[in-house]
């Protein structure tokens, strides 16, 4: 199976929802994050393509902590 590459700060988001999860469904985490970034076809993991997935795989209860915690990362780009 081929590793996932990060781009951004999509590493950091990654580990950090992993790791604020409870350790007792973290691995059903970290395994929902990966299965729906290779179902949309992510061989290299954008910032936006973490929020895309995150917003379909996160329980609704639980979504805007973990929104919260990829805004924490996100990079800000000035134009």
């Amino acid at each position: 199976m081929e590793e996932l590459k990060f781009r951004e700060n999509s590493e950091a988001m990654f580990n950090e929802v992993c790791s604020e999860t409870p350790w007792f469904v973290r691995t059903f985490t970290r395994n929902g994050l990966v299965k729906g970034l290779r179902e949309e076809g992510c061989g290299v993991v954008t910032e936006e393509n973490m929020y895309d997935v995150c917003r379909k795989v996160t329980p609704e209860q639980y979504l805007g902590k973990t929104l919260g915690i990829l805004d924490r990362h996100k990079t800000i780009v000035a134009h």
